[in-house]
């Protein structure tokens, strides 16, 4: 898979999760579905922090869609930060 693709398929995730209401209830397999990935890799990807934990709900995990969204922006919004931090220690090194 090329990095456009990737990218092209990362936004339509963002835009399917986006699309649902702020308090639409997901369990493993949906949300695993609404971000093209195995439900293995979703239960990996809440191990290392890259989306919130579950709910549980009568004996099942569940995710809140706006939680989840907003999770990811939360992470986008750090990780623009730090590179912009790191931009400026590189200038402030180069000159």
């Amino acid at each position: 898979m090329t990095r456009y693709s990737w990218r092209r398929r990362a936004g339509v995730v963002l835009d399917e999760l986006a699309r649902l209401p702020e308090r639409a209830m997901l369990d493993e397999g949906a949300l695993a579905k609404a971000l093209h990935v195995a439900p293995r890799t979703l239960r990996r990807m809440v191990n290392r922090w890259q989306l919130p934990p579950p709910v549980p709900l009568g004996g099942r995990s569940v995710w809140f869609a706006g939680r989840v969204l907003a999770f990811i922006e939360a992470g986008m919004i750090r990780a623009e930060r730090d590179a912009e931090k790191n931009a400026k220690r590189f200038r402030e090194l180069s000159t």
